[in-house]
């Protein structure tokens, strides 16, 4: 079952890990800051992934008030990822968005 956490934003057990994503689609709200972080603007974001503007503005707003939370879901995806690439995995050789 699906359950709206904020307009736009559903959480669902057994989707994503039950993290927060854009309403109707598998794209995390960590996946929306992350591009953010670096350095996408909300067009190419919206673009790229394939979402519309009111979608990324969706994501961001949750992510202004779960600042804490969302920061820390990503921290620990980092650290995951960099324990399992030390056991023979890597980053992906081509850009997850690409320019």
């Amino acid at each position: 079952m699906d359950e709206l956490v904020t307009p736009g934003i559903t959480r669902k057990t057994g989707v994503r890990g039950g993290r927060p994503c854009i309403e109707g689609t598998g794209i995390r709200v960590t996946d929306i800051v992350t591009a953010v972080q670096l350095d996408y603007s909300r067009d190419e974001i919206a673009d790229d992934f394939d979402i519309s503007l009111q979608q990324v503005e969706a994501a961001l707003t949750y992510y202004d008030r779960n600042t804490v939370a969302i920061d820390e879901d990503i921290k620990r995806q980092d650290e995951n990822f960099e324990r399992i690439s030390k056991l023979g995995y890597g980053r992906p050789k081509t850009p997850v968005l690409p320019r």
